[in-house]
């Protein structure tokens, strides 16, 4: 079972894969800021001009569209480059807003933009580099400060995350995601009260967002309120019905409270008959149950005789653990 809230996935793995990313755009701005009839750039310089080749073909019309003269504004290029970002192609949007900074470097926009795709790319230290230029420029720039929380943590650097998403707070309490992400840090360092406190701040920002509802469960349940986490989740059901990993805490809420039968009911919705059975197992042997673990697995093993190993494993471990006070 999956009950882990929704979460980054770990930076530094991203950053090995998309160093070369980064490597790239930097070549280019070098290249495009010091002199664009420079043709000695080198062996890596000519990888990356046969790696952007494909992209730059497909962008030519658009970017016609655009020009001026012989040159585009740097208007032009913040618009060609949100128009890329629209189209989910980060890396000519990347080179477009690079374009920008070399006719003005003191774009705070820009660099906020160029943070957030960073981010989205798992470089977290590269993001909050810009986060940090744009805040040289503008100190009270609300949403730089919510990427500086998003950046540290991602890095695992909470309490730096904390400090920047309430100065972001501080600045603009509307910042829904800003309060999302502090409830999370919270959750993180076992805060649960102060957890749901931020993410009721945040549904009242967003009242219609599921995974903050979710969040907003999974710490009702940590602190032992299930009840309450059976409504976060419900209500997060209602807006994601097809949302597995709700399901499954819905699931998780429901055999915390007691309420097994209705558990399995759920369970059976994110999942096949035997997945059904064999989570309500688990819980069951999580709570010390194990006949009635047995028989679930029992139960999951008939539905898919000989093919449910997982099932079959856990069936082996409840016999054992059932076994042992008599042993």
């Amino acid at each position: 079972m999956n009950t882990e809230r929704d979460a980054s996935m770990d930076w530094k793995n991203r950053k090995k894969m998309s160093l070369f990313l980064v490597g790239a755009f930097l070549l280019f701005f070098i290249i495009s800021c010091s002199s664009a009839k420079n043709s000695q750039r080198g062996a890596f310089g000519e990888q990356y001009r046969r790696f952007m080749e494909k992209q730059r073909a497909l962008a030519a019309a658009e970017e016609e569209t655009l020009k001026k003269d012989s040159e585009m504004t740097a208007e032009g290029y913040e618009r060609l480059g949100d128009s890329y970002l629209r189209q989910g192609n980060m890396y000519m949007a990347l080179l477009q807003y690079g374009r920008v900074l070399c006719v003005d470097q003191n774009q705070p926009g820009i660099r906020y933009k160029m943070g957030r795709l960073f981010l989205h790319k798992g470089l977290a230290e590269e993001a909050r580099r810009e986060f940090e230029e744009v805040l040289k420029i503008d100190p009270r720039y609300a949403l730089a400060y919510e990427g500086m929380g998003w950046s540290f943590f991602k890095m695992g650097e909470y309490g730096e995350a904390e400090k920047n998403l309430q100065q972001a707070i501080h600045l603009d309490h509307d910042l829904w995601q800003a309060h999302h992400l502090l409830g999370i840090v919270y959750d993180r360092q076992r805060q649960f009260d102060e957890a749901i406190s931020e993410y009721k701040i945040a549904l009242g920002l967003k009242p219609n967002a599921g995974m903050l509802l979710n969040n907003l469960g999974m710490s009702f349940l940590s602190i032992g309120n299930y009840e309450e986490a059976i409504t976060s989740f419900t209500e997060a059901l209602r807006l994601e019905p097809s949302n597995k990993k709700i399901q499954n805490n819905l699931g998780l809420a429901l055999c915390k409270s007691g309420k097994y039968q209705e558990a399995l009911e759920v369970f059976k919705k994110s999942g096949d008959e035997a997945s059904a059975y064999n989570n309500l197992g688990c819980l069951y042997m999580m709570d010390g149950k194990y006949a009635e673990a047995i028989e679930a697995f029992e139960k999951a093993l008939e539905v898919k005789p000989g093919f449910y190993i997982k099932a079959y494993e856990n069936l082996k471990k409840a016999k054992s653990a059932y076994q042992a006070p008599s042993q």
